[in-house]
């Protein structure tokens, strides 16, 4: 796991891989959850996953971490 907005996604990663991205609370380091389910999104394009789930949040309180769900991805 990493935290994606330090990382290039179109230098390192292959786009034909599917990611799932989770948006993570920095106080606790746990996923934000809505009525107890973890927000989390699955895509094959995890740059535009991460602007989206940052878009109007303090960064300073929030991150997301990017996995790779190809098993030969990581």
């Amino acid at each position: 796991m990493f935290a994606a907005p330090q990382t290039d996604f179109s230098l390192s990663a292959p786009m034909s891989c599917a990611y799932q991205v989770s948006l993570i609370d920095r106080r606790t380091g746990r996923a934000h959850r809505i009525s107890g389910s973890p927000l989390v999104r699955f895509t094959r394009d995890p740059q535009s996953a991460v602007r989206e789930l940052l878009d109007g949040r303090d960064v300073r309180l929030w991150e997301t971490r990017v996995e790779p769900l190809d098993a030969y991805a990581r």
